[in-house]
């Protein structure tokens, strides 16, 4: 007596394609996940740049408390003034990061 196992070749090919399209799904999503964490470890630096202008803008607003005169302010902590737009701004570079912020 010989057992006949039933084998159904249809369903193979559907099962095949399923199975090799998660497993691109998954490298794909393994790649951009390491794509996108080499990215961020660059925005780092820009936060730091960020927080140094505000650093600095808590200073000019310790510093006026203080009784200094907005001459001695602008030469202490560098602040620049834009003839165009007529206002003063900080300016910070952090390699490819240039950070500008106006000051009121």
């Amino acid at each position: 007596m010989g057992v006949k196992i039933m084998k159904n070749k249809r369903g193979d090919i559907p099962i095949t394609i399923l199975v090799i399209g998660v497993l691109a799904i998954c490298i794909t999503a393994i790649l951009s996940f390491s794509l996108s964490s080499k990215s961020s470890k660059n925005d780092f630096s820009t936060l730091d740049t960020v927080e140094e202008v505000l650093v600095i803008k808590e200073k000019i607003s310790l510093y006026s408390k203080l009784g200094f005169s907005e001459e001695e302010i602008i030469k202490i902590l560098g602040i620049q003034y834009d003839e165009n737009l007529k206002t003063k701004y900080i300016l910070r570079e952090n390699g490819p990061v240039i950070v500008r912020y106006n000051l009121p």
